[in-house]
């Protein structure tokens, strides 16, 4: 059982350092620390609050880095133009006279 206090609506939990640092709650009920997800991402802890800060959903957190970099994002932006054919567009070449 960790030792926990509460300060300011925050679930703090002791690291093996001695240190306070916040435990946050997933969906599911686990319970876990920016620096314990990093240690499992094998990433650095400031990616791994980032991620507990954005979500609590299991299967975003836990996705691995490299899937994500892959995929990129999730949405798609239709206002990038095509790498092969940019300098075909009308506003480019208006733009490079």
């Amino acid at each position: 059982m960790r030792e926990t206090k509460t300060k300011d609506g925050k679930v703090l939990t002791r690291t093996s350092t001695g240190y306070w640092t916040e435990l946050y709650t997933l969906d599911d009920g686990r319970y876990i620390t920016a620096e314990e997800l990093a240690l499992r991402l094998e990433t650095t802890s400031h990616t791994a609050r980032a991620r507990l800060n954005k979500s609590s959903d299991p299967n975003k957190i836990f996705r691995s880095v490299k899937q994500i970099n892959r995929s990129g994002n999730d949405r798609v932006d239709s206002n990038w133009m095509d790498g092969k054919t940019w300098y075909k567009d009308p506003l480019v070449k208006l733009m490079l006279k």
